[in-house]
């Protein structure tokens, strides 16, 4: 057994205390997505309403008050702004816009500031509705100027600059950092096709203005992150492919032009799953980190809380637990999940027949697979089980092609990209460098191995067991001269 001694922290915990005891953090802020605020006055029952849930799930009757629980969590922790990354509201009503605003200028009071950017939900949707039994009315939906209005105090009236071409805006809500709000979504044929537009680009002329901002940000010595709705880079392999409507159009040029013009942070939503994925610009450093946050109304309804310093960010997510709304005495976490794994099981049959070809009683059995990757998937830090990765190279190994390619999907959902999703430290500058810092070595080759290793903080100090000699070895020193054994512990008697 050959063992080779590198500092690396043994925990996140570890790397976050790295971060605040050795530079202190510059701002702090918090970031929401996707929280489909929906006024209540508009209709909650009849059929018309259950069948707008059946096949678009999410927690509309309980949006405000999931809401109102996310603002109690983020004034506890106080950041210095709030990013809200698009579709504010369920689908663009003009009322649910005004009460959303109303809850955000509560935040405001206190001193939080709140920046927002649209969803492809918000703008320019006729899909703007109040539900009467088995019948839907349209009602006032807003105009991308009506947006700017409403949402005036939360970024569009504070801006530095406002991009010409869309609704992207620069503002500081910090001395020193620049947030770029980016508006990639499509909604101006939307009232002509009858229905909004999913997906998402980044004009070409939004996409020089924001180039330009990055160079004169590296000008004036200002640090820079941007958010917007649609993700810039795949989550998963094969999202493109499967969901191409929430990643940005040429996703991989635009990516790569913002990383190779110095972005290193971008906060997105849209697919209503929290993860992070990263892409790298020209010189191979991985310099663009899409930090994507899960929607308000789906499970487990995640609030991200980001500690910025420089180049470097600490990532910390906490859920919403608790909500004022009769629940029938089951506890709410408990009843959101059923929610969602419920609707999950018919969206996913109906694909499966629909999308896939697939007969009923074999879209049945696959359906709750389907519904697990998902549900996990939104959670993020996805742990597939033994079984379930049976299935799915069972599902990879068929002779059809339809067969191996949903397999190939479910196990991008169990495996997605790099960093961990939810509590994370993103280094966004120089790589980084792991220097040996000695190396002991038993004698003994490919007989035993270093089975568990763990780092005493007081001492630091390298505990190890040696699985041939069957013993705990230790205290070999992390810093200092080349290691000895000083210690060995038989673990027999333990």
């Amino acid at each position: 057994m050959n063992l080779q001694l590198c500092f690396i922290p043994t925990s996140l915990i570890d790397l976050f205390a790295v971060a605040t005891q050795a530079t202190g953090d510059t701002a702090s802020f918090a970031v929401i997505a996707d929280p489909h605020f929906y006024d209540t006055n508009l209709g909650t029952t009849g059929e018309a309403f259950e069948a707008y849930l059946a096949q678009d799930r999410k927690m509309l009757r309980e949006s405000e008050t999931i809401l109102s629980s996310a603002i109690k969590m983020i004034k506890v922790r106080r950041p210095d702004f709030v990013l809200v990354t698009g579709d504010l509201t369920k689908d663009g009503e003009l009322t649910s816009h005004q009460k959303f605003a109303g809850y955000m200028a509560q935040l405001e009071a206190t001193g939080i500031h709140v920046l927002v950017c649209p969803g492809n939900h918000d703008i320019n949707n006729p899909l703007a509705v109040s539900f009467d039994g088995a019948i839907t009315r349209p009602v006032a939906h807003v105009s991308p100027v009506e947006f700017a209005s409403i949402y005036d105090e939360f970024g569009y009236g504070e801006a530095i600059e406002r991009d010409p071409h869309s609704l992207s805006y620069l503002a500081e809500p910090v001395e020193g950092l620049w947030v770029l709000a980016l508006d990639v979504c499509k909604y101006e044929d939307n009232m002509a096709s009858g229905y909004p537009e999913t997906g998402g680009a980044l004009r070409p002329e939004t996409l020089n203005w924001v180039l330009n901002k990055l160079v004169a940000a590296r000008m004036l010595g200002k640090q820079v992150i941007a958010f917007g709705h649609h993700g810039v880079i795949e989550h998963y392999t094969g999202q493109n492919g499967a969901f191409a409507d929430y990643v940005i159009d040429d996703w991989q040029t635009v990516s790569a032009s913002l990383a190779n013009a110095g972005l290193k942070m971008m906060f997105t939503g849209h697919y209503h799953a929290n993860g992070i994925t990263q892409t790298a610009s020209d010189d191979g450093l991985p310099t663009l980190f899409d930090v994507e946050t899960g929607s308000l109304v789906t499970y487990p309804f995640p609030v991200r809380f980001v500690s910025l310093h420089n180049d470097q960010a600490a990532v910390h997510t906490q859920h919403v637990t608790r909500i004022r709304y009769n629940t029938g005495g089951v506890p709410f976490p408990e009843y959101a999940q059923d929610f969602l794994y419920q609707g999950l099981l018919g969206i996913a049959q109906y694909t499966l027949m629909t999308e896939y070809g697939l007969p009923a009683d074999q879209a049945a059995a696959l359906a709750p697979v389907a519904a697990d990757a998902f549900t996990a998937h939104y959670a993020g830090d996805e742990r597939p089980s033994a079984e379930t990765l049976n299935l799915i190279n069972g599902l990879l190994a068929d002779p059809d092609l339809t067969t191996q390619f949903l397999g190939q999907m479910l196990h991008a959902l169990w495996t997605d990209l790099l960093p961990s999703d939810n509590y994370t430290f993103l280094n966004c500058g120089a790589s980084i460098t792991l220097t040996v810092a000695g190396t002991y070595a038993t004698g003994v080759f490919d007989e035993g191995t270093a089975e568990i290793e763990d780092r005493d903080p007081a001492t630091q100090r390298l505990f190890v067991v040696n699985g041939d000699a069957n013993a705990i070895e230790g205290s070999l020193p992390l810093r200092g001269p080349p290691p000895t054994l000083p210690l060995s512990i038989h673990r027999r008697p333990l």
